[in-house]
């Protein structure tokens, strides 16, 4: 028994770095992606809150785990095992929802950023939004600058964070940026995606491990204390 104790308290070890690494990264992708929320949607910030909130269930998790294994307690592995089974459901579900909805959600952010457009000159947070946007991935408009004439209500002046260092009055045509932003936010959403569906991958096979172990345990306990 003791050297399944052993593992399965490595295990924990593991997986309780895991999650304060979640909730870590998740805290960080969570206050980038509300820099950007009113002209880009929530769905960025969704995903960091899906991040942080698995984060927190399995420090709880792993706190529940090894006192039911340092205290020999049958109830908290119970638990545990209960609570991990649920876990991998419930990222099952999600990887399944997530791939299914993928081409919506692009849909959806090209429409979000279309539909804020107008909202430029009147709404301070779409401003700030819109500038800090074009400025950090040196893009302009959706598709490209004309999407400020065609959807923006602007008529001639682009706005300044269209062109290098806030400046379009320079001569050089290069200071204007001409792509435009979608694909920029597009390949955030994918990084963002990408980066979920290996964690959740990675955790999925570790949780497997952990369940192995912790009915194993469970078992040897049953055989040595009973009902404890």
């Amino acid at each position: 028994m003791r050297s399944n104790k052993l593992l399965f308290l490595c295990f924990l070890a593991l997986y309780f770095i895991a999650g304060l690494s979640l909730l870590i990264a998740g805290s960080v992708a969570h206050q980038q992606a509300l820099q950007l929320s009113t002209i880009t949607g929530y769905s960025l910030v969704s995903s960091a809150g899906f991040i942080i909130a698995l984060g927190v269930i399995i420090l709880i998790l792993t706190a529940v785990g090894f006192l039911g294994a340092y205290k020999n307690r049958l109830s908290l592995l119970k638990i545990f095992i209960g609570s991990l089974i649920l876990i991998l459901l419930l990222q099952l579900i999600a990887s399944i929802v997530a791939f299914t909805l993928r081409n919506k959600a692009e849909d959806q952010l090209r429409t979000k950023l279309i539909k804020t457009l107008p909202e430029y000159k009147t709404n301070p947070s779409v401003k700030k939004e819109w500038d800090r946007l074009q400025q950090k991935w040196k893009c302009c408009g959706v598709t490209n600058s004309t999407d400020w004439i065609n959807h923006g209500g602007i008529d001639i002046d682009l706005p300044t964070s269209c062109c290098a260092n806030n400046d379009c009055t320079q001569s050089s045509p290069s200071t204007k940026y001409t792509a435009g932003c979608y694909q920029s936010a597009l390949n955030l959403f994918f990084r963002y995606s990408k980066t979920l569906g290996v964690i959740t991958l990675f955790f999925f096979i570790i949780e497997i491990a952990g369940l192995v172990l912790s009915v194993q345990l469970l078992r040897e306990l049953k055989n040595n204390y009973g009902s404890v």
